[in-house]
């Protein structure tokens, strides 16, 4: 009895070590945005816009580069026109207001980098002091990731492709308020999401397994509503992450992406 029960409790030790490494949080990762691309523009060099999608415990890398100097300062302008920049020169206009998350750079000349680790989630914008409204950026950081596996249903996500593929979406009005859309699901590859009300449905997606045709897994969205919208989907097998952002002010076009997860099959 002695031995049987010694087996049933290493037996349990192990199932519970290999659920505690199954969920545990992956490795952080390290984002690299360049500031001045272009001459007045942040560019995250995984999106290739000046939106980076990161997770609690990311840390985003700024590079400066280019002629003129710059600012990573946190907060927000009202994009309203205007006036000349920092100290009343340079570019942009409006006005914008320092967020304090952490503290403003001042402005630096190429060659100069700035990190900033996240320890929240939510969405942390940001602009340049000499350029203001002109050169803004935007960094959306998501829940804390773990390492790759089943996705796990909660009131903010979709598990689609029979439960491959976690989907969620974050709003932004245009006041600046925002959150995390709240997910229904209709079937094992489609579901949709609500932002305000239950009753009113915001967007719609699904994840189709197009290995027959082109070795790829697809997204399709549509959504009804013209608020700023950012799309998330995650392959739980490879750690895969397919974004795409709806501007504020702008009908969310349909989105037919057979590209989204190329060679993910099986």
């Amino acid at each position: 009895m002695a031995r049987e029960q010694h087996g049933l409790r290493h037996g349990a030790m192990a199932a519970l070590a290999i659920v505690v490494a199954f969920a545990a949080p992956a490795a952080a990762d390290t984002w690299t945005v360049r500031v001045g691309h272009d001459g007045t523009r942040f560019v995250d060099d995984v999106s290739g816009t000046s939106v980076s999608t990161v997770h609690v415990g990311d840390t985003v890398q700024w590079i400066w580069e280019g002629t003129m100097e710059h600012s990573v300062t946190s907060g927000t302008c009202d994009h309203q026109g205007g006036g000349g920049g920092y100290g009343g020169y340079g570019g942009g206009g409006g006005s914008c207001e320092d967020g304090h998350t952490w503290q403003s750079t001042g402005l630096q000349p190429a060659g100069y980098s700035f990190s900033f680790t996240f320890a929240s989630a939510g969405t942390f914008a940001y602009y340049c002091a000499m350029h203001l409204n002109s050169m803004t950026g935007k960094v959306v950081v998501l829940p804390a990731a773990v390492s790759t596996g089943p996705c796990v249903v909660d009131a903010h996500t979709l598990c689609l492709g029979g439960g491959r593929f976690a989907a969620t979406t974050r709003w932004t009005r245009s006041d600046g308020t925002n959150g995390d859309g709240s997910a229904v699901k209709l079937t094992d590859d489609s579901g949709y999401f609500w932002f305000f009300d239950p009753t009113n449905i915001e967007v719609v997606s699904k994840v189709l397994n197009g290995c027959a045709l082109d070795d790829a897994h697809w997204v399709f969205a549509a959504g009804l509503t013209n608020v700023a919208v950012h799309l998330t989907v995650t392959d739980t097998h490879t750690g895969a992450v397919y974004t795409r952002d709806n501007a504020q002010g702008t009908a969310f076009a349909p989105l037919q992406d057979t590209a989204a997860f190329p060679a993910s099959c099986p």
